[in-house]
């Protein structure tokens, strides 16, 4: 329910906020799983690149997390709080 209410987060801010991507913080990786399967089923995969990150991920996986997604392609990554203070991701605009 709440994924579909906040999808069309950049409608007011203009072509700029287009680009930005969302980071999510999630207890755990059952939530992490949970939501990333709920986004799949609301959010057409032609606009939306659904990304985990736990630290049990190998470096491979972590690693998707820091490249761009395509154009008009909205970067949604579901983390726990490895993200919080360990990493920088240059296109985070909301979270």
């Amino acid at each position: 329910e709440h994924v579909h209410r906040t999808a069309p987060l950049d409608e007011h801010r203009g072509a700029e906020a287009a680009l930005g991507a969302v980071l999510v913080f999630l207890p755990g990786w059952d939530s992490i799983a949970k939501v990333m399967d709920a986004c799949r089923d609301r959010m057409p995969p032609s606009e939306t690149l659904i990304l985990p990150l736990h630290a049990s991920l190998d470096t491979r996986e972590q690693n998707r997390v820091f490249k761009r997604s395509a154009p008009g392609v909205r970067k949604i990554i579901l983390s726990t709080n490895v993200a919080e203070t360990s990493i920088t991701i240059d296109d985070i605009l909301y979270v």
